[in-house]
Parts: C-alpha cells; sequence; structure tokens
C-alpha cells in the first residue's frame, strides 16, 4: 500500500470522520492491530459461515486473514465509508453479490520512482505493481469507478478523496 505511516498522519488530519476500515479477522496469533482480532481456525470456520459470508480472504505466510459482510456492513451503517486496501477483483464481486455496491478506484503509478516516492519497496516490487495494475486495468476496466495516479501521496489522497466525494451519493449498478 501507499506509505504506511503517511497515509495514517493524512487520514488523521483530513479524513478522519468520513472514513474507518473494518475489522478484519486473523489466525495469525502475533496479530495487532485497532483493526485486526485474533481467532482460532475452528473460531474462522464458524465465523465464515461455511465461507458464504466472507467478503474477503487472504493467506500470507500460513496465517489467514478476512473480512465478513457484517464488519463491512456496519461500517457502512454507522455512516463511514469502509477502506479495503488490497483487496481483489474477488472481493469486489462478493461486495457486489452482499448488495455493498463499493467505489473502486486503482492507484496507478506511471512509474516506478512514482511509485517508490509514496511506498516504502525496491524496484523490482515496484515494476511488478505497476504490471499488476496494468493488468487490473485491462481486464477488469468496467469494475472501476475511476483510476488515479499522482506523483506524491498528498496528490494521490487528494485525487483519491474527489472521486469518493463525487460518488458518494450514487449507486451506480453495471448493466451485464
Amino acid at each position: 500500500g501507499i506509505n504506511a505511516e503517511y497515509g495514517k498522519q493524512w487520514y488523521q488530519r483530513r479524513v478522519r470522520g468520513n472514513f474507518s476500515h473494518c475489522v478484519r479477522y486473523t489466525t495469525n496469533q502475533d496479530a495487532e492491530g485497532d483493526f485486526l482480532r485474533h481467532c482460532t481456525e475452528g473460531e474462522r470456520h464458524g465465523r465464515d459461515g461455511g465461507r458464504r459470508r466472507l467478503i474477503d480472504c487472504q493467506r500470507k505466510k500460513n496465517e489467514y486473514y478476512y473480512i465478513t459482510r457484517e464488519e463491512v456492513q456496519s461500517v457502512s451503517d454507522s455512516g463511514k465509508h469502509c477502506i479495503l486496501d488490497d483487496a481483489s477483483i474477488y472481493t469486489v464481486d462478493q461486495l457486489e453479490k452482499a448488495g455493498l455496491h463499493p467505489i473502486i478506484i486503482l492507484v496507478k503509478c506511471k512509474s516506478s520512482h512514482e511509485i517508490r516516492s509514496v511506498r516504502n519497496c525496491t524496484a523490482e516490487q515496484a515494476a511488478r505493481a505497476i504490471s499488476k495494475a496494468n493488468k487490473l486495468e485491462h481486464d477488469h476496466l468496467s469494475k472501476f469507478t475511476a483510476i488515479v495516479s499522482g506523483t506524491n501521496c498528498d496528490e494521490l489522497f487528494k485525487s483519491i478523496n474527489s472521486v469518493i466525494n463525487l460518488h458518494k451519493e450514487s449507486l451506480w449498478l453495471p448493466i451485464r
């Protein structure tokens, strides 16, 4: 993601009242954070209702991290936008199936220099991020509400906030 510490500071200064992360559950016993809750594998299976209620599930280093429909709905019901960073196209599909119509923004930097100015990564990781963004745009363009770019964090966050403000009152449903 975008430089986490800078993003956190920007978020706290400018948009704190309008946005929130939802609780992400994990089987990682060492997990800590405001929006991270530990659960056992058995609790995970009970909580996800046989995967019917999962919006997002990722496996990282033999640990699961997942978000349920209820957690996203809870943030939405509080009148805030729920931030799901690193969401996949599968996640978008699950949100739509659950009747939660997301604002999907692809953050796309034009060069590895731009990526490295907003994200702590190697040149190789930056090149992979550009390739991944290009593939997402090519394969799933119709899923995105907007594609934003910028040369620094301030530009990116302003663009993201502008897109959200433009679409927060609208509900656009794709015709398939």
